[in-house]
């Protein structure tokens, strides 16, 4: 340095006299100088520009045990200190020190030596000051500048901006604007205000050199990149695009290798500003833009915006709208466009929303993502299917279990089963039975019932595609509906909760996200997962049950928090007064008797008891049949019925010992069969078709009198008064010794009531003249099915010749009671009938009539065959209906009721015995058929 010095200063005489020194590589000293000085015979001035350069570089050099940049400091020390004792020499040095922020240590230690050993004798001198940027910028980028374009101009766009409705910075608005404007032509004041107020912050920013830099990149780009549709009149802060992203020297680059290290805003450029596949957020908002012949607001508004976030500290950072409006400001373009472009790149449109834009007091990027930007994005994109099938799990998760067996979305008959195992709870499809506001309103469906719950609850099918019947168990259905606003809440809930997963799951989303983020994404998670379930147990709140006049509409709630409340355990809290528990204690008599018993039977089994809860409409649900048994055993214990258990055949009847039943037709007590309990526990009750209730004890003996076995012999005394002689009691009356034995006494004709001697009496007790062989004729009253045939054949076989088999040859079965249709269906399929299909024929009338007038009939007479296809009931209306169906068997020849038990008789109560079927019987028949047609 100091060699070239002395040259530049004296020539070869100047390099002379210090050319030991510079070959060398030692600093002179003082008086060394003060001598070179004495060469000349004028003033000296000095310029150093930049040592912090030249340093840098000296560093590196080796003399002795010291560097270049060491004697280089001690030159500098002795040429200021010569200097300042030297008349006519002035040194002038420049330290752009910020350049060398991340170099060596001891490069760093070494300007600041300097600097200090500048301090001792100095005047700084800021070569441009804040106002004279612009020009300076001006001066060294452009040749020459049309000033009267410039004044043009300046005048327009002042009067542009006082004129505005919108509000810009005072200054825009000051008179003295228009200078400034005029004075800094090309370049609008906001991006020299943006360089030298918000970027000079940034450690390694040279404000004149950087902004100079920068701004030259800005016109080539520009110069190369004209817009064709519209004027430009300033250079704008836009201008510094990313879009100018080559390797070298570029804005680009720049942003990368030097600003972005203070403020890392490289993944916010890429995400939303610009991208080399033109997919950035700003890139997809200029396409709208751009079609319309109008500017790419898009990367103009974003492009500002980010320079304006590259200040240092939180207050300088972004801009105001009264900002944006001057830096964006153009005659040609509305303002109400840039509020759109904002508003979508802000998240009004999902497709274009920006990751790292944030729309607040000041606009501004951040380097982490706007967290809410993205989750709202990710929800606009998430498939309504998506949400709906997330609905749906959730739901069947929600519906949980219980008491009430959930079926889910049942659409036809046949996927809500017809049955009296448990109530059953049908969970239904949001699409297929939706309570909207107008069915809620409307006063023509009182319980606001949808159409596909009333069809539910009338229709059944035993498979998809069968014949489809009217429901029995109505009373055992149960449904439960969404409530169609709240329906779109809760998908929108889950539609968000979609998205939040959906965005954890992505690596390389989440990889832009900070821990916080990812903390707070979890936290939405859970909270969202809580509240789904919440709202979808709010939406299915609309409950449909059965009460005595049909479907009735109440709604439950299932909103308690964190799923505290599924749907079913809801909907037996709500009917927590109709449910019969294992603790209940037995139901009432009358009770019993008016809502429990079939009116029209003498029997019922537990098992049609049981039956009797899910058919009936309004009774309570029996949950367990603990409570029924106890009632079951009230009902013998206080109320004369009685209980046959056909497993072990044992009678439970509350009679006295000394009770003899009218028609038990054996002298011993009946109390003292082996086969009689005269008191029962509820744990003696049990459930099924072979444990039956009778109304008295009359009514089992009918049935099942020849099951029941006589007491065991016993040993007792003569029945003459005063013997005491021990004999063996006897059936036939009173019992007595050898000696007293009495002569047997006639017996009694069955029939004419006559005595005679029993030899003289045939295996029926009938008398030779009554068991002259003779037709038969019978009928009952309406009873139920096992029991009136039992009596038809009992009767037939009564008026039996003494050896021989009577026969049937017309039977006529009236069917009784409730459903008249469904129970004749049913009849019809039997083998009891359709093995006899030929002798069948079938008379069907069905009436109905409404309090309006209006009516309905239909009637049938034919074969058995083709009323198979007449059977289906219409829907029930009308508060009159009559139904009469009858089943005649006809044969030509009779069938004889012999002990193989073929018949008609013995098939109908085979089929129908353990049905709840009640029926009326018509019969006839010969007393006797011929041997050989019951061979």
């Amino acid at each position: 340095m100091w060699g070239e010095i002395a040259y530049q200063l004296y020539g070869l005489d100047g390099y002379e006299y210090l050319k030991e020194y510079d070959q060398d590589r030692n600093a002179p000293g003082g008086n060394t100088l003060k001598g070179l000085f004495e060469l000349g015979d004028g003033p000296a001035l000095i310029l150093i520009d930049e040592i912090a350069a030249y340093l840098e570089a000296a560093s590196a050099v080796e003399v002795g045990n010291a560097t270049l940049a060491s004697q280089t400091l001690s030159f500098v020390l002795s040429l200021l200190e010569t200097a300042s004792e030297v008349d006519e020499v002035t040194v002038v040095y420049s330290i752009a020190d910020t350049a060398f922020e991340e170099e060596a240590e001891e490069v760093r230690t070494l300007i600041d030596e300097l600097n200090q050993i500048g301090r001792r004798q100095h005047k700084t001198v800021t070569p441009t000051s804040e106002n004279e940027v612009g020009q300076v910028l001006q001066h060294r980028l452009f040749e020459d500048i049309e000033r009267g374009q410039a004044e043009r101009l300046a005048e327009s766009y002042f009067r542009y901006y006082a004129d505005s409705d919108r509000q810009f910075p005072q200054e825009a608005t000051d008179a003295s604007f228009v200078g400034r404007l005029e004075r800094e032509y090309p370049f609008h004041p906001t991006i020299i205000d943006t360089l030298t107020e918000k970027i000079d912050t940034i450690p390694k920013f040279q404000r004149t050199r950087g902004a100079l830099k920068l701004l030259a990149r800005s016109v080539y780009y520009l110069w190369n990149h004209q817009p064709d549709h519209y004027d430009r009149h300033w250079i704008r802060l836009y201008d510094l695009t990313p879009a100018d992203n080559a390797p070298d020297g570029s804005i680009g680059s720049t942003l990368r290798e030097t600003l972005f290290e203070f403020v890392d805003l490289s993944s916010a450029v890429t995400a939303d500003i610009f991208s080399d596949d033109g997919t950035a957020h700003a890139q997809l908002e200029d396409r709208k833009w751009i079609e319309k012949g109008i500017p790419p607001l898009g990367s103009h508004l974003t492009t500002t915006v980010l320079w304006h976030s590259l200040a240092y500290g939180e207050q300088a950072t972004g801009l105001t709208r009264a900002e944006m409006n001057a830096a964006l400001g153009h005659p040609g373009i509305r303002f109400d466009n840039y509020d759109s472009a904002l508003e979508a790149l802000a998240g009004g449109d999902m497709n274009v929303a920006c990751y790292y834009l944030y729309d607040e007091e000041r606009v501004r990027f951040k380097s982490d993502p706007n967290l809410i930007r993205i989750i709202d994005q990710r929800v606009d994109n998430t498939p309504d299917a998506q949400a709906r099938s997330r609905f749906g799990a959730r739901l069947e998760s929600e519906t949980g279990t219980g008491v009430f067996k959930p079926v889910s979305y049942p659409e036809s008959p046949a996927d809500l089963p017809d049955s009296a195992s448990a109530p059953q709870l049908a969970v239904m499809h949001m699409h297929t039975a939706p309570v909207t506001r107008k069915l809620l309103e409307d006063n023509s469906n009182p319980e606001s019932v949808p159409e596909k719950v009333k069809s539910l609850y009338q229709k059944s099918a035993s498979k998809q595609g069968g014949d489809v019947q009217s429901r029995v168990y109505k009373n055992y259905v149960l449904f439960l509906a969404p409530d169609e606003e709240r329906v779109r809440g809760a998908i929108d809930e889950a539609r968000q909760l979609e998205a939040i997963e959906a965005l954890l799951d992505d690596s390389q989303q989440t990889a832009d996200l900070s821990e916080d983020q990812i903390e707070d994404l979890r936290e939405r998670q859970d909270k969202k997962y809580g509240l789904l379930g919440e709202l979808v147990r709010g939406a299915y709140r609309h409950l449909y049950y059965v009460d005595r006049d049909g479907l009735t509409h109440i709604t439950i709630n299932a909103t308690e928090a964190n799923g505290g409340t599924s749907l079913v355990s809801a909907v037996k809290e709500t009917l927590d007064d109709r449910l019969i528990r294992a603790d209940a204690d037995a139901k009432g008599i009358a009770f019993f008797k008016q809502k429990l018993w079939q009116q029209t039977q003498d029997s019922m089994t537990t098992q049609q008891l049981v039956a009797q809860f899910a058919k009936k409409p309004g009774l309570p649900y029996l949950l367990s049949t603990k409570p029924l048994r106890k009632t079951v055993a009230k009902m013998v214990g206080e109320a004369g019925y009685t209980y046959w258990d056909a497993e072990s055949e044992t009678v439970y009847w509350d009679g006295d010992a000394d009770d003899h039943p009218e028609n038990w037709q054996k002298r011993s007590p009946f109390a003292d069969s082996p086969d009689v309990e005269i008191s029962i526990r509820d744990t003696d009750v049990k459930i099924g078709n072979d444990y039956v209730v009778y109304t008295d004890i009359e009514a089992l003996l009918d049935v099942h009198h020849d099951s029941i076995r006589p007491p065991e012999a016993t040993e007792i005394e003569c029945a003459e008064e005063g013997c005491s002689t021990m004999v063996e009691p006897s059936n036939d009356g009173p019992a007595y010794c050898e000696e007293h034995q009495k002569p047997p006494e006639k017996a009694r004709c069955r029939s004419c009531g006559d005595r005679y001697d029993e030899s003289e009496l045939n295996a029926q007790n009938l008398c030779p003249e009554c068991a002259r062989p003779s037709g038969w004729e019978t009928s009952t009253s309406q009873m139920a099915a096992s029991r009136a045939f039992n009596k038809v054949r009992t009767d037939a076989l009564s008026k039996a010749a003494s050896d021989g088999s009577p026969g049937v040859s017309q039977v006529t079965v009236e069917v009784m009671g409730e459903d008249r249709l469904s129970k004749g269906s049913f009849i019809a399929q039997q083998d009891a009938l359709t093995d006899r299909s030929d002798a069948v024929s079938v008379r069907m009338n069905y009436d109905v009539k409404t309090s309006t007038g209006s009516s309905y009939s239909a009637n049938y007479q034919g074969s058995l065959d083709d009323f198979s296809r007449v059977t289906n009931q219409p829907d029930p209306f009308g508060e009159s209906l009559n139904v009469t169906l009858k089943f005649r068997i006809e044969f030509d020849e009779p069938e004889p009721m012999t002990d193989a038990e073929e018949d008609v008789l013995t098939a109908l109560q085979a089929a129908l015995g353990q049905t709840s079927i009640d029926v009326k019987v018509q019969a006839k028949g010969p007393g006797e058929v011929p041997t050989e047609a019951t061979q």
